[in-house]
């Protein structure tokens, strides 16, 4: 028997709407977002739904809402691989 799931994810969405599908709020938070806080949770959130891509699992609300929060705080908490640069 052949299990079907269903991810949200979608590349062929901007960022903003693929934060919509994650969670409404969130969402909105990022949209106000200007400056360094928003290259910081750019970069965060784009490694974030990579890495659910990768593992084939929904992307997280609340890992949406630590990166923005450590965003605005000035803060760059995942870790960095030798193929980010390279795959972004």
């Amino acid at each position: 028997m052949e299990e079907h799931r269903e991810v949200i994810f979608d590349t062929h969405l901007p960022l903003s709407e693929r934060i919509l599908k994650i969670d409404h709020i969130q969402a909105r938070r990022f949209s106000k977002l200007g400056g360094p806080p928003l290259d910081i949770a750019t970069e965060g959130i784009i490694r974030h739904l990579r890495a659910c891509d990768r593992m084939d699992v929904n992307p997280d609300a609340s890992a949406v809402r630590e990166i923005i929060d450590d965003a605005l705080n000035g803060r760059r908490v995942y870790a960095e691989t030798s193929n980010d640069r390279v795959a972004a």
